[in-house]
Order: C-alpha cells, then sequence, then structure tokens
C-alpha cells in the first residue's frame, strides 16, 4: 500500500518524531488535482493511505476522502491520524472504505488538554461509525515508556489489537540490533500488559531480527494473542525483511518509505506506475544496502546471507555505499 502525504504540518510536536527537519523544510499542502493524479499513480495497489503531517489539518480532506472512496479501484483508504481532529471529519472518516489509524501518545508528550481531547474523539468515532475499522496504534520510543494512558483506552473502548511500531530514533549511530536490545524491556512490559488484557499485537514496521530475544523470551512471545500466524512470526523475528512502501508527496515526489526518506527520492513522472517506482526503490536502497550488516555476528548468520534478515530497518545503514 502506497501513502499520500497531504501536507506537511502538524499540530504535534512528538518528542520522538525524526520527521521534524522533514516537516520544517517543506510546509506545503496538496492540491485536489496533484492527489487525483497521485491516486490514479497509486490505484494498482489497491489501497492507499492517507498521512502527512497530521492528514486532518488539510482544508480540503473531506473532498479528498470522497474522491478516494468513491474511486472503484480502491477498495480501501487508511487515515494515520494522531485524533485530536476527528470531531471536524466525523461524515469522512465514517465511510465504509475507511479504516482509521488513531497514534496514542501520552499527556506528557501532548498535554492533559490534547489527550482529553483524543479520548474524547475516539469515543465520538466509535459511537458514529457503522462501517469499517477502528484501531489504536503505539510509537515505541524511549526505555521504561509510560503506557498507562494507552492501556486506559484500550479498556475503555475494548480494543482488541494494538498497532506496535518501534521508533527509529533521530540518532541511528547505536545501530539497528543494540537499539533493540535497549529497548526490549519496555516492549516485553508491554506485550505482558497486553496478554492480560487479550489483546492482539500487530506490527507496523522496523521489525525486530530473532537473535535479539532469549530462548526465554520467545517462548513468553509464543503465549501472545496473535491475531494470526504472520504477526506471529513477525513478532518472533521469523519475518524481519520488508519490501519498499512508497510515500508519495505533493511536489510529485516520492520516497522508499517514511523510516527511509533521507536516503533518495524519486519523481512519480519518471514512472508508469507504483511498481514500476517500487522496483526502482529496491534497486536504488534495498538492492544497496542490504548486505551491509547491522554488526559483525550477523555475517555469519544464516538468516542474514540468505535474505532472510535484514537486521533492522534499512534506514540504519543510510551510509552504506
Amino acid at each position: 500500500m502506497a501513502n499520500i502525504a497531504l501536507l506537511n504540518r502538524c499540530n504535534l510536536r512528538c518528542p520522538y518524531c525524526f520527521a521534524e527537519g522533514y516537516i520544517e523544510d517543506e510546509k506545503n499542502d496538496i492540491s485536489i488535482s496533484t492527489f487525483e493524479a497521485l491516486l490514479d499513480f497509486s490505484a494498482p495497489d489497491g489501497q492507499v493511505g492517507i498521512i502527512g503531517g497530521e492528514p486532518l489539518l488539510h482544508k480540503d480532506f473531506d473532498k479528498i476522502m470522497d474522491i478516494a472512496c468513491t474511486d472503484p479501484r480502491i477498495s480501501r483508504v487508511t487515515v494515520f491520524t494522531n485524533g485530536i481532529f476527528i470531531h471536524k471529519h466525523i461524515e469522512a472518516l465514517r465511510k465504509s472504505k475507511v479504516t482509521t489509524l488513531i497514534n496514542v501518545n501520552s499527556p506528557k508528550d501532548i498535554g492533559k488538554s490534547n489527550f482529553e481531547i483524543l479520548d474524547s474523539n475516539i469515543g465520538l468515532l466509535l459511537s458514529s461509525r457503522p462501517y469499517g475499522e477502528i484501531s489504536l496504534g503505539i510509537n515505541v520510543y524511549e526505555e521504561n515508556q509510560d503506557i498507562s494512558s494507552l492501556i486506559y483506552l484500550i479498556k475503555k473502548y475494548g480494543f482488541n489489537k494494538l498497532r506496535v511500531s518501534v521508533v527509529i530514533p533521530k540518532d541511528k549511530s547505536l545501530g539497528g540490533i543494540p537499539y533493540f536490545i535497549k529497548m526490549k524491556p519496555t516492549l516485553l512490559e508491554l506485550y505482558r500488559q497486553l496478554r492480560e488484557l487479550n489483546v492482539s499485537p500487530c506490527y507496523d514496521c522496523n521489525a525486530i531480527p530473532e537473535c535479539v530475544y532469549t530462548e526465554e523470551e520467545k517462548r513468553f512471545l509464543q503465549t501472545l494473542p496473535f491475531a494470526n500466524s504472520f504477526e506471529r512470526d513477525i513478532f518472533l523475528g521469523k519475518r524481519s525483511v520488508c519490501s519498499p512502501v512508497i510515500d508519495l508527496y505533493p511536489d510529485m515526489s516520492a520516497t522508499r518509505c517514511f523510516g527511509c526518506y533521507d536516503m533518495g527520492r524519486a519523481d512519480i513522472r519518471e514512472f508508469e506506475n507504483i511498481n514500476d517506482l517500487r522496483n526502482y526503490f529496491f534497486k536504488e536502497i534495498d538492492a544497496r544496502v542490504v548486505n551491509t550488516p547491522s554488526r559483525q555476528e550477523c555475517e555469519s548468520c544464516y538468516k542474514y546471507k540468505t535474505f532472510g534478515c535484514f537486521g533492522g530497518c534499512l534506514c540504519y545503514k543510510g551510509g552504506a555505499k
């Protein structure tokens, strides 16, 4: 699924957001005509993500959603939002093709008043939404991260799954695997609480390699209430690779994905469709950096040698030539 960025502005300044510089550098909102061109370009995927910045800030958000949802080539439209402006776009978000993914930030990061608005908006969307799907997500970004506000929302509204993403740090010098080892206790505590609530964890990106976990920790992970075997394999590190997602921007440029936004851009007008562009990024980024080991031990690892593991996000290897 390709993502279309409606704008590069956000109403929040989350401390973990590595896109801060990118947002500051490009303050342009997408036009309707450009959105239609990007939607046409990405239509072969059959679904599309709507991202930002914060996409609900766009003045034509409702019209854009109508265009996407009435396109017969598109079966699903996923909106990635921080939830603060949901109450202003209820009708657009209750369309049958729409999946709303709400990223939950704690009151410490967004302020008590914003969290109260988020809480209210989740309830409003759930009560006014006869179709589609609503999901919560969390970005795990610091050791001993307080997840109590997230757990509160899960319990209050009865969510049975959670999108989990390990934030890519602004300073990538530590490297992928050492960073995962550092963040592991926080993740395991999150998973423990999800198990108690019978909530299924679903992975986003930056998958953790199998070697990060001890045998005891792997046995614990096996007990989590996964929605399916695919998610189980990801959390156990058996599927720690990815393919280019493609993020499309208002200036008609594209990047492999948000994590690798600083590793190279392309002009979509030079490609026939999203599949050709995805192949281009695979050749220019994936094929170039995948052979760069995350640490010395990777060089003798069977999974690494057979392209079964990247050792963390490719963005950690951005300097590879």
